[in-house]
């Protein structure tokens, strides 16, 4: 509100100039040039995670749009004009009345009285005092102005905000002409006009506009006009500008952490730079410390997370998190990236809650790059760890690795030349583990052709591989045995891909469509080279999906380069609508094998059952997008040496208005008969969110193992939202963990419940809010089309 009471400046030389008035005029109507700046109010900002234009046209019907000021002249050139039924002088002062209405530009003042006093320089607007400036509507009963000091007072004052919540009154409001305000009496709401759910009374509120901050003394929140809540002093911003204080509190309840208690601490360290100190009670672990860190600047910006609790009493050990992400442009073409995470224990993801990791965390992400870039080349310093979580085989650290690309296209048609070398040194944290230093070379030939819908395009590359491994203290595998501590490895490799780009118009139950079909054939060889003698330290097998049967080498890094003489077939058909939609995509290949691959990962009997078939398993993908409703899709592994399915998924989603979804997924994966635990994946599982009407929302999670018979989480929940408050409840339960034999997992595994009631307070802030349906299985709509 009082952000705008400096407009009010403009009244300052109206005055001036009605004073040469001497006689009374019946409906006067006359223009005035401006000497004195006004001021604009500020939009504070609406939560970013609703849509504002939306919200307002819901929640704020009878509040009229924001509106900014037109013209594009200053303040001081915008004539002001005044409409009143009577103007009349009298000894010492200017009197207008009735109907009286002033504008300048969008502001516009209203009121039944306006008298300028001569010899006290002041002026007082009096009886149904409306101002309007397109930002902001005030009521008063009387406005009074000291010209010469430019102080204000506004008297049994109401003010409401245009396009969003914010309104309240205050019995007096005092300017010191210095943009610093005290309003007595004052209270605050963000609900709709004739919706007092709640609002913050304070008997003294201190502005000050320039710095956007408020301070009250008294504050008491009320609810229905009912005090809940007193605190002799609060200070917070009144635009989007930051204010150092305490932010509201967050509670949960759980099986075995109990009460949670969080309250959040914000330091406003400068405008580039802030900070949040989380102070957390556990009932039965303890207080647990968290601070975050977050800066900006012209080349980049950080965040910084660290949690520390000093002693979990069910633990019995200290807990720690550590989280930087780190991003940086400098001198045009150098990027720098980091991104660190660190726990203290396996369990801290399951035992905590935390923004930073989730129970179903397995690994965490260690890493550091400095690249340079320029148009047809770039290179790349980077250093890679992980921190495992479980009993996994912890991979080798990357100290560090220097990449080297480049591409230039040469002079015969479309001829091009590609180069990438590296050169990575591996380390480990087992001491019984090797390590090494490897160097690769890869250029590479392509010569991509087009005639109309066919397209040929030819590769021809060279990988040249040098290992220089320390063995001195490897014990733990068998296979160690066959590595050497130099190795050498060149392989040439040959490619050859070509298909038709097919198209047609057709049109299916009244619709019109461009039908798309792609049928196409590669050839890829490279010869087998024995690699039995190189240790494995970034590489394993990749997933295959359709455009993975066309890869030039089933594993991912250079440690292992798959020997090929294989042929692919494949053919993809996608159906596209007028605006460009694809509303179906349909794709199958499959890999033929002229000769069975020898390459494969030590310790890994599923590779070598692969190498010796003669195909490789049969790849499908659907993806339909019905009237942008329905959507549908599914990926299929089919192993027709077998008959059966290694690997399924799908997932069906229905779409309706106010982010009101329904989703059933499965996913499926068969793992080897001679694996130690012959455990597959074999899971079903729904996400809901359902908006009954425009207050009240349901949502539903559940995740269900098909083999074990048990629930791995299941979240369900209730929310009502009204334009001035909120209310969120719900039970989740998770497991936690399982151990044993593969036979007792549907009776030997823990699992953690909790119940949760969050509180919110539109326009004011939540009390521990978070979004409906917030789970450990991420929503996602992995769906094809485009």
């Amino acid at each position: 509100m009082l952000k705008i009471l400096p407009s009010l400046l403009f009244l300052l030389p109206l005055f001036a100039n009605a004073a040469e008035k001497s006689v009374p005029e019946e409906k006067s109507t006359q223009q005035y040039a401006v000497t004195d700046k006004a001021s604009t109010a500020e939009e504070q900002p609406t939560d970013p995670k609703r849509d504002t234009e939306l919200f307002f046209r819901q929640c704020y019907t009878q509040v009229p749009p924001r509106v900014d000021d037109p013209n594009t002249l200053p303040v001081e050139q915008q004539p002001i004009n005044i409409d009143a039924q009577k103007l009349y002088a009298i000894p010492s002062k200017l009197v207008y009345e009735k109907d009286v209405n002033l504008t300048q530009g969008d502001k516009n003042l209203s009121a039944d009285k306006l008298t300028y006093y001569l010899e006290q320089e002041k002026v007082i607007a009096e009886g149904n005092v409306n101002f309007n400036n397109g930002q902001v509507t005030l009521f008063a009963d009387v406005i009074e102005r000291q010209l010469t000091s430019n102080k204000t007072s506004l008297y049994q004052a109401d003010y409401q905000f245009h396009g969003r919540g914010g309104r309240g009154d205050a019995s007096k409001v005092y300017d010191n002409g210095e943009d610093l305000y005290e309003l007595n009496n004052s209270s605050y709401s963000a609900c709709p006009p004739g919706d007092n759910t709640w609002s913050i009374d304070s008997t003294t509120l201190y502005i000050d506009n320039k710095a956007g901050t408020a301070s009250a003394y008294n504050a008491i929140l009320k609810i229905k006009n009912v005090p809940i809540f007193y605190l002799p002093y609060i200070t917070y911003p009144i635009a989007d500008k930051r204010k150092t204080g305490l932010l509201f509190p967050s509670f949960e309840f759980a099986d075995t952490n109990g009460l949670t208690i969080s309250q959040p601490l914000y330091l406003n360290i400068s405008e580039n730079m802030d900070a949040t100190i989380t102070p957390t009670y556990m009932q039965e672990r303890g207080t647990l410390v968290a601070g975050q860190y977050r800066y900006l600047f012209d080349a980049g910006s950080g965040k910084m997370q660290a949690e520390y609790l000093a002693d979990d009493k069910i633990y019995n050990e200290a807990r720690y998190l550590f989280h930087w992400d780190h991003g940086l442009s400098f001198a045009d073409n150098w990027q720098f990236n980091l991104n660190y995470n660190r726990v203290s224990d396996n369990d801290y993801f399951t035992d905590i809650s935390t923004k930073y990791g989730s129970r179903s965390d397995n690994q965490l992400l260690q890493t550091a790059s400095l690249k340079y870039t320029e148009n047809n080349w770039n290179s790349e310093l980077e250093v890679r760890s992980f921190q495992i979580l479980g009993d996994g085989d912890t991979p080798h650290e990357v100290l560090p690795k220097l990449a080297f690309s480049a591409y230039q296209p040469l002079k015969f048609h479309s001829l091009q030349l590609d180069w990438y070398s590296e050169i990575s040194k591996f380390n480990h944290s087992d001491d019984d583990i090797y390590t090494g230093t490897r160097l690769h070379l890869e250029p590479k030939l392509s010569l991509p052709l087009y005639y109309n819908s066919l397209f040929i395009n030819t590769e021809l590359k060279y990988m040249l591989s040098f290992y220089q491994q320390d063995l001195s203290n490897e014990t733990q595998y068998d296979w160690y045995d066959n590595l050497s501590e130099t190795a050498t490895r060149n392989l040439p490799s040959f490619k050859i891909n070509s298909g038709v780009n097919f198209e047609r118009t057709l049109s299916i139950l009244d619709n019109q469509y461009r039908q798309t079909l792609v049928p196409q054939i590669q050839y890829l060889y490279v010869p087998y080279q024995d690699q039995s003698a190189i240790g494995i330290y970034d590489s394993t097998e990749m997933e295959v999906d359709y455009y993975g049967l066309f890869r030039d080498n089933r594993f991912s890094g250079y440690d292992r380069i798959s020997d090929a003489n294989q042929i692919t077939f494949g053919v993809s058909s996608s159906f596209i609508n007028p605006q460009g939609e694809k509303k179906v995509r349909l794709a199958l290949g499959q890999n033929y094998y002229l000769t069975p691959s020898q390459t494969y990962i030590p310790d890994n009997d599923n590779d070598n059952d692969e190498n010796t078939a003669s195909r490789s398993s049969l790849i499908g993908e659907l993806d339909v997008n019905f009237d942008n409703d329905y959507f549908f899709h599914t990926g299929l592994a089919f192993d027709s040496d077998q008959g059966e399915f290694t690997r399924s998924n799908f997932t069906l989603e229905k779409r309706w208005i106010n982010n009101t979804f329904a989703q059933l997924n499965y996913r499926y994966y068969a793992n080897p008969e001679d694996e130690d635990w012959d455990i597959k994946i074999n899971q079903l599982g729904t996400k809901v969110n359902w908006a009954m009407n425009s207050q009240w929302t349901s949502y539903l999670s559940y995740y269900y193992d098909l083999d074990y018979n048990h629930a791995y989480e299941s979240l369900v929940g209730l929310k009502y939202q009204s334009c001035c408050w909120a209310v969120n409840l719900s039970y989740g339960s998770y497991m936690d963990s399982y151990s044993g034999e593969e036979d007792s997992i549907k009776d030997d595994y823990e699992s953690e419940e909790s119940l949760t009631l969050n509180f919110e307070l539109t326009g004011l802030g939540g009390v521990g809010v978070s979004s409906a349906g917030e789970s450990s299985f991420d929503y996602g709509r992995p769906f094809y089309l485009q």
